[in-house]
């Protein structure tokens, strides 16, 4: 069985040495690591802006074989930092832009509309300037535009990094909603382990080599190997570690109230 996506021993100048993995359909994949592990230039890889030869396949083709435009329609791409610039004054005016690129009739556009108003909350933005509404907007609107390419893949990177808890609990259910919907699988890099915990798959990078992958909460109980890279542990899984060392709870828990009630057992 051919997996969707496919990554044999990447190397990249001094980054990368021997990154391997595989992503089946519908995953939603986090790839975490210390300052300067790479994780930028891995979504930059991914998503074709930093060719490779015969290293990264898709559906079983390397990537590199893909025309730009085909590659365009089955893959996304967001990375924050590149400053993108909305091109029109009003959210509204932005979203029936990129909708015509997708629906050809009148009744299809103002139907697609509303839907991304109505699933992406961005009913009170709809006159509003793009580029100047919260982060948390803007990175809203860049994955329903996105989205509207019906991609197959999407190649996130620390898209949560300046969102609040409350914003990054709403996003993430947003992704697993679309992955829901649509069967898209999602590779997003993160700097907050609490995120990698939503997941289906870390991979924890580190000097150029996957230092640990697996089901999220069997690798952040690595707490001696994370902290030594410099990964914070997430609240709830350093004090699971912490008390079942001393014998007074046998599993990590994520709930607090179910902690408490194992506590006083």
């Amino acid at each position: 069985m051919v997996e969707l996506l496919e990554v044999n021993n990447l190397k990249y100048k001094e980054l990368f040495e021997d990154i391997s993995f595989q992503v089946g359909q519908s995953k939603f994949i986090t790839v975490s690591g210390g300052n300067n592990c790479g994780k930028t230039t891995l979504i930059r890889i991914l998503g074709g802006q930093i060719p490779t030869k015969e290293t990264i396949k898709l559906f079983g083709r390397y990537i590199e074989e893909y025309p730009q435009n085909l590659w365009k329609e089955i893959t996304g791409t967001i990375i924050p930092q590149d400053n993108y610039q909305f091109l029109f004054p009003t959210l509204e005016k932005e979203l029936y832009h990129t909708i015509h690129l997708f629906k050809k009739t009148e009744e299809e556009k103002k139907t697609t509309y509303k839907e991304i108003i109505k699933k992406y909350k961005l009913t009170k933005y709809q006159k509003k300037d793009p580029n100047k509404v919260p982060t948390y907007i803007q990175i809203k609107i860049l994955l329903a535009e996105k989205m509207l390419a019906s991609p197959q893949i999407l190649f996130l990177d620390d898209i949560c990094q300046e969102l609040d808890s409350k914003e990054k609990k709403e996003f993430i259910n947003l992704l697993r909603t679309l992955q829901l919907e649509t069967e898209i699988s999602i590779i997003m890099t993160t700097s907050d382990l609490n995120i990698t915990l939503e997941s289906d798959y870390l991979l924890i990078i580190d000097k150029g080599k996957i230092l640990l992958k697996g089901e999220p909460l069997t690798v952040v109980e690595k707490d001696n190997i994370l902290n030594k890279i410099g990964l914070d542990l997430p609240f709830m899984v350093d004090l699971s570690v912490k008390l079942r060392d001393y014998n007074v709870v046998e599993k990590i828990e994520l709930d607090i109230d179910r902690m408490a009630d194992e506590i006083w057992k």
